[in-house]
């Protein structure tokens, strides 16, 4: 069988609520991330891995941490045009400030 090279897009945000953003804020954030994959074509769309929860270390001030993994730039730039996205992103503009870092993602792929 023979190995595939590809390369995928690594997405990671950081967030940090601000001190005035309410606990049902932070709640409708963190329950809008949950499916904010799916609502904007999930896989179909070039989405291919999606995790967002509770950082498990605050130390730093980081509440939520969303990582995403996209098959190519192409996907990533349609998820962040997309209507749901920019619902949530005028949401977490006023509550929050935060990070992205995008970097890309070698994989070797092996043919089952």
């Amino acid at each position: 069988m023979a190995k595939t090279k590809k390369t995928f897009l690594w997405h990671q945000v950081l967030i940090s609520f601000r001190d005035t953003a309410s606990e049902a804020v932070k709640r409708e954030v963190y329950e809008r991330y949950q499916t904010l994959d799916k609502d904007c074509g999930g896989e179909a769309a070039g989405i291919l891995f999606w995790k967002v929860d509770w950082n498990l270390d605050v130390r730093k001030g980081v509440h939520l941490v969303e990582i995403a993994v996209f098959r190519d730039d192409a996907a990533l730039q349609a998820f962040r045009v997309h209507p749901k996205h920019k619902e949530i992103t005028d949401i977490v503009r006023e509550v929050s400030d935060w990070q992205v870092g995008d970097l890309n993602l070698p994989f070797t792929v092996v043919p089952l």
